[in-house]
């Protein structure tokens, strides 16, 4: 029963990531009517979320059973200490690539941090 409950919560998760990566993508299309640089920028900040939910939906779901249960609550936090850790660095890298465009990063971050709120909420998931 756990597994069937792991299996459906990865597939969730994915669904979500999925939506995520499309509304980053319309996000900064709507930044090539201002300047190419700008979708770039919109596009990274968006990325940095990306990069750092995919990578905490594969550690979370890595382990599974009631066996395990220290090692799902270990990958949980270490997932999400990952996560946190790599949004920060990459977000730094972007800043340092895209000088006088930190403000669209940071707008393309928020709105894939926003996303990642709200689609739950918005479309039904179980």
């Amino acid at each position: 029963m756990s597994q069937i409950l792991v299996r459906h919560g990865f597939q969730q998760a994915k669904k979500l990531l999925l939506i995520q990566t499309l509304i980053i993508v319309l996000i900064s299309a709507f930044g090539l009517l201002k300047e190419l640089m700008v979708a770039v920028a919109l596009l990274s900040g968006g990325i940095v979320i990306l990069i750092a939910n995919t990578y905490f939906v594969f550690k979370a779901f890595s382990k599974s059973g009631a066996q395990a249960n220290k090692q799902v609550v270990r990958a949980f936090y270490f997932g999400e200490t990952v996560k946190i850790a790599l949004s920060i660095s990459l977000l730094i890298v972007a800043f340092l690539l895209l000088p006088g465009f930190e403000m669209y990063v940071l707008v393309g971050y928020i709105m894939a941090l926003l996303c990642q709120w709200l689609t739950p909420v918005i479309i039904k998931t179980h």
